[in-house]
């Protein structure tokens, strides 16, 4: 079946209109958050997203970002200096240094989510139930659509 005749412009123009534009507000929210708390860069912010979300050397979180290791390693430097994220030596390998964060930082980005998750609470708030229902509906629709194998 050619899903091109069936499936309705309007219906992939609204995918591609709204889902980039809602994810924009709710990541520039979060990210907003988390520089104006720490007072760090955009670049800074988005290094230690990474090391919070377990990657712990610098290779790796400049492969994921697609940046280069320079860049990833003057944001880790200044991470360090504000006392948001420590390097640890690697036992087996002393080449290796592994990032991880400190507890401070860790429970400012926790409560940093927390304020998001409160951010869209307030803005899906104002929808009525049917009205959020529907968006759980497509929420899983999209994810089945998109995500599965």
């Amino acid at each position: 079946m050619d899903t091109s005749e069936t499936v309705p412009d309007a219906v992939v123009e609204s995918i591609l209109e709204v889902l980039p534009s809602v994810w924009d507000r709710i990541r520039s929210n979060f990210r907003a958050a988390g520089t104006n708390r720490f007072g760090i860069s955009l670049e800074q912010f988005h290094t230690l997203r990474h090391i919070y979300r377990g990657y712990c050397h610098s290779g790796e979180i400049a492969e994921k970002r697609q940046v280069s290791c320079s860049a990833v390693s003057q944001a880790v430097d200044v991470l360090v200096a504000k006392g948001l994220v420590t390097r640890i030596q690697d036992r087996g390998d002393h080449r290796q240094v592994r990032l991880e964060l400190t507890p401070y930082a860790r429970q400012v980005l926790d409560e940093n989510a927390e304020e998001n998750r409160s951010y869209i609470r307030q803005k899906i708030g104002g929808v009525d139930p049917e009205g959020r229902a529907t968006v759980m509906r497509a929420m899983e629709i999209l994810k089945n659509t998109f995500l599965s194998a």
